[in-house]
């Protein structure tokens, strides 16, 4: 019984794994879909003509930054994985602040 617990709980990660990923893939499919619909490489003022938007980005990429921080604060996590977390939670929060001082929140 306990092992059936255990296998249920190890497809969590496994879920998770792939519905970040699937989340992640998404920005870029708004910048397609923008693209398709004429707007071309006004895309980018679109971040600021629809506020709304950018700031779901900008929070999902902020829980990008807590979901990193908690995997890498994991006994199980090795030093190379903590690293790549560490330069990808570094390099978002710049981008995240860099956005909010040149376009506000």
């Amino acid at each position: 019984m306990e092992a059936e617990g255990s296998k249920r709980s190890a497809g969590v990660p496994s879920v998770a794994a792939v519905l970040l990923a699937f989340l992640a893939s998404q920005h870029h499919t708004l910048h397609m879909v923008l693209i398709a619909l004429g707007i071309g490489g006004a895309g980018a003022s679109s971040m600021t003509m629809f506020p709304m938007v950018r700031r779901v980005m900008l929070l999902m990429s902020l829980a990008m930054v807590v979901v990193l921080v908690y995997r890498a604060l994991d006994a199980r996590c090795s030093n190379a994985m903590r690293l790549v977390s560490a330069v990808s939670v570094l390099v978002t929060l710049g981008l995240v602040g860099w956005s909010v001082r040149q376009f506000g929140f």
